[in-house]
């Protein structure tokens, strides 16, 4: 397991929306507006989670990116509202770190047109930049149900040196149904904490389980408070994720500094997992890993035209392990983009232009190999395999 950015286990909990709710905010407002227009009440909400033994506070910033504030009209006002916030929360610090609640984009990622990733990176972009600016300490990029959002933010957060957690939210309407292959993608990409959040115990559990072999990071389980009968009780349930691998817990939606004093109460006996040799190397689509042994035998090159589809599931046919796929041009990458899911092997790319390589890497929702035959130089080729999470083969 990679060495985590703070001291385990590690409990960061803060205001949310549903105190500011029970404080007088209308279900329809903005929570970033409405902390920005009640500074006391924040500060000192702030001060009573570290009170109670959160190791660091997290700032209500949740749904505070331009798609998001759009819808209230108040899309001019990001950095006014990231930037406010986050400074109103660290004045109730009381110097411990405060991380960045970020949330869903808001836009729906297409596969049939897989450059609408631009204007979810765009978004979160924006919005990172304002909080590291403003001196956030850590991300918490949290509720994911979509691997698009979470690659975008990953990618955002490196012109930045702040670590970034990712928990999600399973969503069988969605690509986060299953939860290993943003593990695989995401750790790569250089996640710091990767875990689970708004679900039920029982089923936190058994997430937490199947991840935990795989996991080079930290993992993280944010359950919501409303959920439980009471800070006890929630805690107890804390004590349970704990030993199915959790070592990163917060309250989420509904917390308390009651729930965080009950969490740090208990917090210190849960046993932290001993360092291990995570099984990770594999490729991943949105809704599949392939792992891979020592024995990688590339198909020949499939080309990207108007039968990828077809091509691609017939490679399970032949004697090969993983398909090779030679991307040309950036229409091959969004083609590449658009029918890989369908590819019942892992998939390793071929390019002799830089910014195709790097399109059909961007692109692609997942993890790719990539074929170091390429006339690219290595130096280039790693650091893009590097920038991506790709494996250089």
């Amino acid at each position: 397991m990679r060495k985590p950015p703070f001291p385990l286990p590690f409990l960061a909990d803060g205001v949310s929306a549903a105190q500011m709710r029970e404080a007088g905010m209308k279900k329809d407002d903005c929570a970033s507006r409405w902390a920005l227009g009640h500074p006391d009440f924040v500060r000192r909400q702030t001060a009573r989670f570290c009170k109670a033994g959160a190791g660091a506070v997290l700032a209500p910033t949740l749904a505070a990116n331009r798609s998001a504030l759009a819808s209230l009209g108040l899309e001019s006002r990001v950095r006014e509202l990231n930037a406010g916030v986050l400074r109103l929360v660290a004045e109730g610090a009381g110097g411990l770190p405060v991380g960045a609640r970020i949330g869903p984009s808001g836009i729906a990622f297409s596969y049939e047109e897989a450059d609408c990733f631009d204007e979810i990176f765009a978004v979160y972009r924006e919005q990172i930049r304002i909080l590291d600016e403003a001196g956030a300490s850590f991300l918490m990029i949290e509720r994911q149900t979509s691997l698009a959002d979470m690659r975008a933010a990953m990618l955002a957060a490196r012109s930045t040196d702040l670590p970034v957690f990712v928990t999600m939210t399973p969503d069988p309407f969605s690509d986060t149904d299953e939860l290993l292959p943003p593990l695989i993608t995401l750790q790569a990409m250089g996640a710091a904490v990767i875990g689970v959040d708004n679900l039920p115990v029982s089923d936190a559990q058994e997430r937490l389980r199947e991840l935990f072999p795989h996991a080079e990071v930290p993992l993280a389980a944010r359950l919501s408070a409303l959920q439980a009968a009471s800070p006890e009780a929630y805690a107890e349930n804390a004590a349970l994720l704990a030993r199915a691998g959790a070592c990163v817990f917060g309250a989420g939606e509904g917390g308390t500094p009651a729930f965080t004093a009950a969490l740090a109460a208990r917090c210190p006996a849960f046993p932290v997992p001993e360092p291990h040799e995570a099984d990770c190397r594999a490729a991943a689509s949105a809704d599949g890993v392939f792992f891979l042994g020592d024995d990688i035998e590339l198909s020949e090159p499939v080309l990207c035209s108007s039968r990828l589809d077809d091509d691609l599931i017939e490679l399970e046919h032949g004697s090969a392990n993983v398909g090779l796929v030679r991307v040309e041009s950036l229409d091959d990458a969004m083609l590449l983009a658009e029918h890989g899911p369908l590819a019942r092997l892992p998939l390793a790319v071929w390019a002799d232009s830089l910014p195709v390589l790097e399109a059909a890497l961007r692109y692609f929702q997942g993890r790719l190999l990539v074929d170091s035959s390429s006339p690219l130089e290595e130096e280039m080729l790693a650091a893009l395999a590097n920038k991506y999470g790709a494996i250089v083969y």
